[in-house]
């Protein structure tokens, strides 16, 4: 019985120790997240005021119009990747937003039978 005991004690020790020596390294690691979801936060806001806006598209020009639509689908698509990774993001509010209006955009863009032009991020 004492074995018994002395074993759970050094295993409870011993889980403690692995505890304390992650507690850095989780603090770390979640301090190192917190700054790259700023980062990607601010990239994002730069990206949004870039953005090509639908209602000055000329609508008979179909190529403007495609590209217009995939670009603001491929920015939907980033914001909520964004957003699934830092849910504490500036951008949460506005994922809903931005998911309908990429679900729009997308049926917009297939009606129009464009074609994808943008080859980069694919969320």
């Amino acid at each position: 019985m004492a074995s018994g005991l002395t074993g759970r004690m050094r295993a409870a020790g011993f889980a403690a120790l692995c505890i304390s020596l992650a507690g850095p390294a989780a603090a770390q690691s979640n301090a190192a997240q917190l700054h790259e979801c700023g980062r990607e936060a601010a990239a994002i806001r730069k990206a949004e005021t870039q953005l090509p806006r639908l209602d000055v598209a000329p609508p008979d020009d179909k190529q403007i119009v495609c590209i217009t639509l995939e670009t603001n689908i491929v920015f939907a698509r980033r914001l909520a990747a964004h957003v699934s990774q830092c849910p504490r993001s500036p951008y949460a509010r506005a994922a809903g937003d931005w998911q309908r209006t990429g679900a729009q955009y997308a049926a917009q863009f297939n009606h129009r039978q464009c074609k994808p032009a943008i080859r980069g991020y694919r969320g």
